[in-house]
This record gives C-alpha cells, sequence and structure tokens, in this order.
C-alpha cells in the first residue's frame, strides 16, 4: 500500500482502493459482494454532497445517468491526467427504460449496483435493475438493465 494519509483531491492506485476494501470486508464479515454494492450506495451519497447541484440537479434520474460519462467522468479526466474511471454506454429504450454498459478495467459491477441504488434514493425514484456480463474484444463488459418507477 502507498505510504502516507490519503487525501482528496487525487488519484490512487488501484491496489490500495483493493487492500482497504478488503481489509474493511473481513473487519466486517460481510460478503464481498454485498459489501461493494453498500460502498457504492454511501460513495454515490457523499459524492453527490460534494460536487456542485448542476452535477445532480436534473428532474429524472435518467437523464442525470446519461450525463454522467460527458460531465463528471470528463472533468475527472480534465482535472486528473492518472484518472481511469469506467466508461459508460447507452441504450435508450424508452422513457422508463435504460441500459448501462459499464466498461471497466476494475470490474466492480457490485459497486455499480450500490451507486445505482445511491441515484434511485438521491432521486427518489425507484430503480429496478439486473445486470449480466458478456466479453467484448476480450474484457469483461456488465450491461444494466434499468426500468424506472414512479418518483416516491
Amino acid at each position: 500500500m502507498s505510504e502516507g494519509p490519503f487525501i482528496a483531491p487525487g488519484t490512487y492506485p488501484d491496489e490500495d482502493f483493493m487492500e482497504m476494501a478488503n481489509k474493511a470486508i473481513a473487519k466486517l464479515g460481510l460478503p464481498t459482494n454485498v459489501a461493494l454494492r453498500a460502498f457504492g450506495k454511501w460513495s454515490f451519497v457523499k459524492l453527490a454532497e460534494k460536487v456542485p447541484p448542476s452535477f445532480v440537479d436534473f428532474e429524472h434520474p435518467k437523464v442525470f445517468l446519461m450525463t454522467i460519462e460527458s460531465t463528471i467522468h470528463a472533468e475527472v479526466r480534465k482535472l486528473y491526467a492518472n484518472a481511469n474511471p469506467p466508461r459508460f454506454e447507452f441504450e435508450d429504450l424508452g422513457p422508463d427504460e435504460l441500459i448501462i454498459h459499464y466498461i471497466s478495467d476494475r470490474h466492480l459491477p457490485d459497486f455499480m449496483d450500490g451507486l445505482i441504488e445511491g441515484v434511485s434514493e438521491h432521486f427518489k425514484t425507484e430503480i429496478k435493475a439486473s445486470r449480466e456480463e458478456f466479453q467484448r474484444y476480450g474484457h469483461s463488459v456488465w450491461k444494466f438493465y434499468l426500468t424506472f418507477g414512479e418518483r416516491n
């Protein structure tokens, strides 16, 4: 693990994140998928508190999700040369349906599940989600099938 404290903002080696995550998972005694999902949900809530309101001030979660690649991830790439956020591609199936192709070298679809839960909570809108893994160009890609319900 890297020496010294972790202070935001910055980029850190993936190995450090995984080492901290594995230590927390072992200490909590949770299955890895459950812990990563919970951490993803918590992370979205915290990120939404820290970014400018314009980044998360949308009428509907689908609209927000479809802007992540072009706004948030684009800004991260500009600010941090070594940043490697996941890539998202979208299939817009209608007003209440969306497919997100999650492409990441980190392979954290459970974390993505949690982020989606955080988005659902933030927008007070039910999001039913399922996913499947497939191979594209020799790499794992996950398709997240989202259906948006009524606002709570």
